[in-house]
């Protein structure tokens, strides 16, 4: 039998396979093992196929996204897992969420809260830790307009508070850091006015920044010094935003000119 046909044999014995799987009862036990933090049953039941390694459960939760599903109370599992301070497997259900659907880590319920929102209700900073790592979104916000900090404060969560404040202070410096390299990237943003040694200038700068940000994150003072290594480096990058705004500038003003209806001149004649 040719090789092709080998592998759509294989591809309908799988499908076959899939069906076969109770759903519901799968479902089921995804809720239990995160409600009980039971790590051992959560990690065989989410070990991501390979080569050498087969998981139909794990395909079947991705087709039928399982890890967004929600029971009687609107929880989804990391939910469960992250309100009960589960951490481990809060770790695995947010890497796993955020593998199977662009974005899975900040699904809402109906107040619009997330997982990292009920983490900070419960006050339960390791979770926390794990979902932003995951990408949890610190600036999403509820119905009633609360960030998951502002959660915190609220139930006088000081050390989730401070955790946050210091996540923030170094997505600023990470945007700015970012900022600068689309910049130097996109001739639509430095408008082509980066000559070769300003593009060497920032390109520097920007790596020697990266580095640096690897070196100090867990240094006991990271939250000051990151407060002040983002305004250095908007004071270096401004000059040439700058320069490229001016040149944006300049042709927004010839094409209003281009644009303007002409008055012409008035022709001379007898009175």
């Amino acid at each position: 039998m040719p090789p092709k046909e080998v592998k759509k044999k294989s591809a309908r014995d799988r499908a076959a396979l899939l069906e076969q799987i109770n759903i519901p009862q799968l479902t089921e036990t995804l809720f239990d093992i995160s409600y009980h933090g039971n790590l051992p049953n959560l990690t065989e039941i989410l070990t991501i196929p390979t080569k050498n390694i087969e998981n139909l459960r794990y395909e079947a939760i991705q087709q039928n996204n399982l890890l967004q599903v929600r029971n009687e109370q609107a929880r989804t599992c990391l939910d469960l897992a992250a309100m009960l301070g589960h951490h481990e497997a809060v770790k695995l259900l947010a890497e796993r969420g955020a593998t199977m659907m662009t974005n899975g880590i900040n699904l809402t319920n109906g107040m619009g809260y997330s997982s990292l929102h009920l983490a900070c209700v419960w006050n339960q900073l390791e979770s926390v830790k794990y979902i932003i790592t995951a990408g949890g979104d610190i600036e999403q916000k509820t119905v009633h307009g609360e960030k998951p900090i502002d959660i915190a404060r609220r139930y006088h969560h000081n050390d989730l508070v401070d955790y946050l404040e210091w996540i923030a202070i170094r997505n600023t410096f990470t945007r700015i850091i970012n900022g600068a390299k689309d910049f130097v990237a996109d001739p639509t943003k430095n408008m082509n006015k980066l000559n070769k040694d300003e593009k060497k200038k920032m390109e520097k700068y920007i790596n020697d920044a990266l580095k640096w940000s690897d070196e100090n994150q867990n240094n006991s003072n990271a939250r000051e010094l990151f407060a002040n290594k983002s305004k250095e480096a908007e004071e270096f990058f401004a000059p040439f935003y700058a320069n490229a705004q001016s040149e944006m500038d300049l042709n927004n003003a010839n094409i209003s000119n281009a644009t303007r209806p002409q008055l012409g001149t008035p022709k001379s004649g007898r009175k």
